[in-house]
């Protein structure tokens, strides 16, 4: 089994969807296979950050325990009213039923919601739009491929163009900022801006390698997913990521939390070689 077939079938196999000889078929490659080993892992602790935090993020207000409790308590009172109190109207005895089906209805609803978040708390309120990993799983990868190859091959005017300016831009990039180190290599500094992404920002910093434009992003690597669209090397063993769109090269790494990605017209294996080296291990 190559790596894209296992990469195609990764989702599956994390979710226990695969029938036994695929997961048998994806377990041996993963034993064999030190950057898909490392794509699985990335993936399930992925996927347990997004279950933390939406765990988190599941638990309930003080107020609308209290809310639901008070309902509850008045509903119970009503129906166990004293025999000689004055029976209530038609219309208000009808209107008992409803309610206390609705009181029900949440009830089940916030049951519902404890088994599938994993929290053992009673009741919950329904969880708010997700943000951070959740946010960043839910992202199109291809899409974010494509910006970065639409900016690369029709860069903006830069917006800063010395390079002791770039921590001018690390607040709207949300992630420590650095010039990378492209010295051995020739290059020549053109200028940086910030570009959006999606939700997110990423510092664009332009240079140039002989008659090569080349591109350098930084981002939060938790909001940017490229995992998926790109295919996993290993240089200088570094796990890098690389792939190609519309005659461009793009390669990717993580470090400490921080994405790099570097979009060429060079090959993959040069790519691989910028992106790996030019901010050290």
């Amino acid at each position: 089994m190559s790596c894209r077939q296992v990469t195609a079938l990764l989702d599956a196999f994390l979710d226990g969807e695969l029938p036994a000889e695929g997961v048998f078929e994806v377990e041996d490659h993963l034993a064999t296979c030190g950057a898909c080993s490392e794509r699985e892992r990335f993936e399930t602790a992925l996927r347990s950050s997004i279950k933390r935090a939406t765990a988190a993020d599941a638990l309930p207000s003080a107020g609308f325990e209290a809310r639901l409790a008070s309902a509850l308590r008045a509903e119970r009172e009503r129906i166990l009213e004293p025999k000689s109190a004055p029976p209530p109207s038609r219309p208000r005895r009808t209107a008992v039923l409803p309610l206390f089906l609705a009181a029900a209805m949440t009830l089940g609803f916030v049951l519902f919601l404890n088994r599938h978040v994993g929290t053992t708390s009673p009741m919950v309120e329904p969880a708010p739009a997700p943000a951070g990993p959740v946010a960043a799983a839910m992202m199109n990868p291809e899409q974010v491929l494509d910006e970065l190859v639409d900016y690369h091959a029709k860069p903006p005017a830069p917006e800063i163009t010395e390079q002791t300016q770039l921590l001018d831009l690390q607040p709207e990039v949300g992630v420590p900022l650095r010039a990378p180190s492209l010295k051995q290599y020739g290059a020549s500094w053109v200028g940086a801006t910030v570009v959006p992404m999606k939700n997110q920002h990423a510092a664009f910093l332009r240079y140039r390698i002989s008659n090569h434009p080349v591109t350098v992003y930084v981002y939060d690597a938790h909001r940017v997913p490229l995992r998926g669209v790109l295919e996993p090397m290993v240089v200088h063993n570094q796990p890098v990521h690389v792939g190609e769109r519309r005659g461009y090269t793009i390669a990717a790494r993580e470090q400490h939390g921080i994405g790099y990605a570097v979009a060429t017209d060079l090959n993959d294996e040069e790519s691989a070689e910028l992106v790996t080296t030019m901010y050290g291990n």
